[in-house]
Protein backbone atom coordinates (compact mmCIF):
# COMPACT_ATOMS: atom_id res chain seq x y z
CA UNK A 1 0.00 0.00 0.00
CA UNK A 2 1.24 3.10 -1.31
CA UNK A 3 0.24 6.39 1.28
CA UNK A 4 -0.48 9.76 -0.19
CA UNK A 5 2.41 11.72 -1.67
CA UNK A 6 4.26 8.81 -2.75
CA UNK A 7 5.51 9.91 -5.96
CA UNK A 8 6.17 7.02 -9.18
CA UNK A 9 9.97 8.13 -8.84
CA UNK A 10 9.79 6.86 -4.86
CA UNK A 11 7.52 3.43 -6.20
CA UNK A 12 10.07 2.49 -8.36
CA UNK A 13 12.84 2.76 -5.83
CA UNK A 14 10.60 0.71 -3.36
CA UNK A 15 9.95 3.68 -1.18
CA UNK A 16 6.85 4.43 1.23
CA UNK A 17 6.62 7.83 1.97
CA UNK A 18 3.61 9.36 4.58
CA UNK A 19 2.02 12.31 3.34
CA UNK A 20 3.66 15.03 5.69
CA UNK A 21 6.80 13.69 3.23
CA UNK A 22 8.37 11.50 5.75
CA UNK A 23 10.18 7.90 4.25
CA UNK A 24 8.53 5.26 6.09
CA UNK A 25 10.11 2.23 4.45
CA UNK A 26 12.14 1.64 1.67
CA UNK A 27 14.32 -1.23 0.17
CA UNK A 28 17.63 -0.88 1.09
CA UNK A 29 18.86 -4.39 -0.56
CA UNK A 30 18.18 -7.52 -2.49
CA UNK A 31 19.71 -11.13 -1.77
CA UNK A 32 18.14 -13.58 -3.57
CA UNK A 33 14.68 -12.99 -3.28
CA UNK A 34 15.21 -11.48 0.49
CA UNK A 35 14.53 -7.95 0.42
CA UNK A 36 16.08 -6.01 2.93
CA UNK A 37 14.46 -2.71 4.08
CA UNK A 38 15.35 0.21 5.79
CA UNK A 39 12.75 -0.98 9.46
CA UNK A 40 15.58 -3.67 9.39
CA UNK A 41 18.61 -1.43 9.29
CA UNK A 42 16.80 0.86 11.85
CA UNK A 43 15.34 -2.35 14.04
CA UNK A 44 19.18 -3.66 14.23
CA UNK A 45 20.61 -0.28 14.93
CA UNK A 46 18.01 0.64 18.09
CA UNK A 47 17.97 -2.91 19.33
CA UNK A 48 21.65 -3.43 18.95
CA UNK A 49 21.35 -6.61 16.56
CA UNK A 50 24.54 -5.78 14.89
CA UNK A 51 27.59 -6.88 16.43
CA UNK A 52 30.04 -4.62 17.46
CA UNK A 53 29.68 -0.64 18.01
CA UNK A 54 26.25 0.03 15.62
CA UNK A 55 26.56 1.86 12.45
CA UNK A 56 24.63 5.39 13.40
CA UNK A 57 22.71 5.32 9.53
CA UNK A 58 21.01 2.87 8.40
CA UNK A 59 22.77 2.77 5.26
CA UNK A 60 25.79 2.36 6.89
CA UNK A 61 24.35 -0.98 8.06
CA UNK A 62 23.41 -2.62 5.14
CA UNK A 63 26.68 -4.27 4.15
CA UNK A 64 26.43 -6.32 7.46
CA UNK A 65 22.55 -6.55 6.92
CA UNK A 66 23.40 -8.31 3.57
CA UNK A 67 25.96 -10.48 5.33
CA UNK A 68 23.92 -12.04 7.73
CA UNK A 69 20.78 -12.92 5.19
CA UNK A 70 23.83 -14.62 3.02
CA UNK A 71 24.95 -16.39 5.91
CA UNK A 72 21.49 -17.12 7.05
CA UNK A 73 20.40 -18.56 3.81
CA UNK A 74 23.27 -20.85 4.26
CA UNK A 75 22.29 -22.30 7.46
CA UNK A 76 18.76 -22.22 5.95
CA UNK A 77 20.31 -25.11 3.36
CA UNK A 78 21.64 -27.29 5.85
CA UNK A 79 18.68 -26.85 8.52
CA UNK A 80 20.62 -27.29 12.10
CA UNK A 81 18.44 -28.00 15.30
CA UNK A 82 17.25 -25.32 16.49
CA UNK A 83 18.25 -23.56 19.49
CA UNK A 84 16.62 -24.26 22.37
CA UNK A 85 14.00 -21.47 23.93
CA UNK A 86 15.96 -20.79 26.79
CA UNK A 87 18.35 -19.51 24.66
CA UNK A 88 15.89 -17.57 22.72
CA UNK A 89 14.50 -16.10 25.79
CA UNK A 90 17.67 -15.42 27.44
CA UNK A 91 18.65 -13.01 24.32
CA UNK A 92 15.57 -11.40 23.99
CA UNK A 93 16.05 -10.68 28.00
CA UNK A 94 19.46 -9.05 27.24
CA UNK A 95 18.09 -6.73 24.37
CA UNK A 96 15.22 -5.63 26.56
CA UNK A 97 17.17 -5.07 29.66
CA UNK A 98 18.57 -1.76 27.50
CA UNK A 99 15.35 -0.87 28.02
CA UNK A 100 14.40 1.40 31.20
CA UNK A 101 10.26 0.78 31.29
CA UNK A 102 8.08 -1.65 29.47
CA UNK A 103 6.40 1.65 28.10
CA UNK A 104 9.27 2.71 26.16
CA UNK A 105 9.99 -0.69 24.96
CA UNK A 106 6.50 -0.71 23.34
CA UNK A 107 6.91 2.66 22.36
CA UNK A 108 10.23 1.61 20.62
CA UNK A 109 8.76 -1.10 18.86
CA UNK A 110 5.95 0.55 17.64
CA UNK A 111 8.89 3.32 16.22
CA UNK A 112 10.67 0.28 14.55
CA UNK A 113 7.33 -1.12 13.21
CA UNK A 114 8.69 -4.18 14.87
CA UNK A 115 6.62 -7.23 17.26
CA UNK A 116 8.39 -8.94 19.76
CA UNK A 117 7.51 -12.20 17.61
CA UNK A 118 9.82 -10.85 14.31
CA UNK A 119 12.39 -9.71 17.22
CA UNK A 120 12.65 -13.28 18.62
CA UNK A 121 12.64 -14.54 15.31
CA UNK A 122 15.44 -12.62 14.49
CA UNK A 123 17.22 -14.14 17.64
CA UNK A 124 16.30 -17.59 16.87
CA UNK A 125 18.47 -16.96 13.03
CA UNK A 126 21.18 -15.42 14.91
CA UNK A 127 21.62 -17.70 17.24
CA UNK A 128 20.83 -20.86 14.54
CA UNK A 129 23.96 -18.93 12.49
CA UNK A 130 25.73 -18.82 15.66
CA UNK A 131 26.04 -22.47 16.47
CA UNK A 132 26.20 -23.28 12.60
CA UNK A 133 29.83 -21.21 12.13
CA UNK A 134 30.85 -22.27 15.37
CA UNK A 135 30.29 -25.86 14.01
CA UNK A 136 31.38 -25.26 10.33
CA UNK A 137 34.82 -23.40 11.40
CA UNK A 138 36.08 -25.11 14.47
CA UNK A 139 39.06 -26.43 12.86
CA UNK A 140 40.69 -23.22 13.10
CA UNK A 141 44.03 -23.66 13.05
CA UNK A 142 45.95 -23.45 16.95
CA UNK A 143 48.89 -21.38 16.55
CA UNK A 144 52.25 -22.55 17.44
CA UNK A 145 54.27 -21.79 20.26
CA UNK A 146 56.64 -19.23 17.83
CA UNK A 147 53.50 -17.26 16.96
CA UNK A 148 52.37 -17.06 20.66
CA UNK A 149 55.48 -15.68 21.49
CA UNK A 150 55.68 -13.36 17.97
CA UNK A 151 52.18 -12.06 19.25
CA UNK A 152 53.38 -11.98 23.01
CA UNK A 153 56.45 -9.48 21.89
CA UNK A 154 54.02 -7.13 19.85
CA UNK A 155 51.79 -6.46 23.03
CA UNK A 156 54.74 -6.64 25.65
CA UNK A 157 53.39 -3.22 26.52
CA UNK A 158 49.96 -4.31 27.70
CA UNK A 159 50.74 -7.27 29.15
CA UNK A 160 53.46 -5.89 31.32
CA UNK A 161 51.21 -2.84 32.73
CA UNK A 162 48.61 -5.16 33.70
CA UNK A 163 51.29 -7.19 35.02
CA UNK A 164 50.45 -10.18 32.81
CA UNK A 165 52.90 -12.88 32.58
CA UNK A 166 53.64 -14.89 29.45
CA UNK A 167 52.81 -18.12 30.94
CA UNK A 168 49.61 -16.06 31.52
CA UNK A 169 48.97 -14.13 28.50
CA UNK A 170 49.74 -17.10 26.17
CA UNK A 171 46.07 -18.66 26.91
CA UNK A 172 44.82 -15.02 26.06
CA UNK A 173 46.78 -14.65 23.07
CA UNK A 174 46.36 -18.22 21.81
CA UNK A 175 42.44 -17.69 21.94
CA UNK A 176 42.83 -14.23 20.15
CA UNK A 177 45.03 -15.87 17.65
CA UNK A 178 42.35 -18.66 16.66
CA UNK A 179 39.14 -15.88 16.58
CA UNK A 180 41.28 -13.69 14.46
CA UNK A 181 42.14 -16.77 12.11
CA UNK A 182 38.90 -18.21 12.55
CA UNK A 183 37.05 -14.25 11.40
CA UNK A 184 39.22 -14.38 8.26
CA UNK A 185 37.80 -17.81 7.25
CA UNK A 186 34.55 -16.63 7.57
CA UNK A 187 35.39 -13.23 5.47
CA UNK A 188 36.64 -15.34 3.05
CA UNK A 189 33.65 -17.79 3.00
CA UNK A 190 30.98 -14.89 2.89
CA UNK A 191 32.71 -13.56 0.12
CA UNK A 192 32.20 -16.67 -1.73
CA UNK A 193 28.78 -16.56 -0.81
CA UNK A 194 28.28 -13.13 -2.66
CA UNK A 195 30.23 -14.44 -5.55
CA UNK A 196 27.48 -16.97 -5.89
CA UNK A 197 24.47 -15.30 -4.82
CA UNK A 198 22.49 -12.52 -6.77
CA UNK A 199 23.17 -9.28 -4.49
CA UNK A 200 21.20 -5.73 -5.73
CA UNK A 201 22.31 -2.82 -2.97
CA UNK A 202 19.78 -0.25 -4.27
CA UNK A 203 21.34 3.47 -4.27
CA UNK A 204 21.10 5.20 -0.73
Amino acid sequence: MWLGGASDAAAQTGELIASKGDLIERTLAIVGTQVITLSDARAAIRFGLIAGPPPAEPAAVTQLLVDRELMLREVQRYAPPPPADSSVEAGMDEIRQRWSSANLWSRTLDETGFTEVRLRAWVRDDLRTVAYLAQRFASASTPTESEIAAAFAQQRVEFERAGTTFAQASFILRDRLIASRRAELIADWVTDLRRRTDVVILPQ
